[in-house]
């Protein structure tokens, strides 16, 4: 009969393989698309601005028919600056001055959403970063 112990090692193996795939493994879409998470006013990136840059890209490609709109997945609407700081079903999907904890970001960043069609520009996730770095503002 076999150890007890071996069921064990097995699990602590899973667990130390799953911690190093995410040590390793999670972020790199953002490192692959070359995302920073700085001052953009520091970096002398120009701020960007709610009504000029931030709601052209979610009304294009996030708040589309059956998608991110009122009733649709997680009850997230980004439609609006309003809608889009209510956030959903799980709570606030932009956290102000923190776009790193933002889950919006960590969605269009790794891929996830949109999940139709081509994925957002570096471009565009940058400035949406930048935007919720500077304090998600209604500008």
């Amino acid at each position: 009969m076999p150890p007890r112990y071996t069921v064990k090692i097995g699990r602590w193996f899973l667990l130390v393989a799953g911690l190093m795939f995410c040590i390793f493994g999670c972020g790199s879409a953002i490192k692959e698309l070359g995302l920073v998470f700085d001052d953009p006013a520091s970096a002398g990136r120009p701020s960007p601005s709610f009504n000029t840059d931030i709601a052209p890209i979610l009304t294009n490609r996030c708040a589309t028919a059956e998608c991110h709109v009122a009733g649709g997945p997680h009850d997230i609407d980004l439609r609006t600056y309003d809608s889009l700081k209510a956030g959903g079903d799980d709570g606030a999907i932009v956290i102000a001055g923190d776009a790193r904890e933002s889950e919006i970001v960590e969605e269009i960043a790794e891929g996830k959403m949109p999940p139709e069609g081509p994925p957002l520009e570096a471009a565009q996730i940058q400035l949406i970063i930048d935007w919720i770095n500077e304090g998600a503002n209604n500008n």
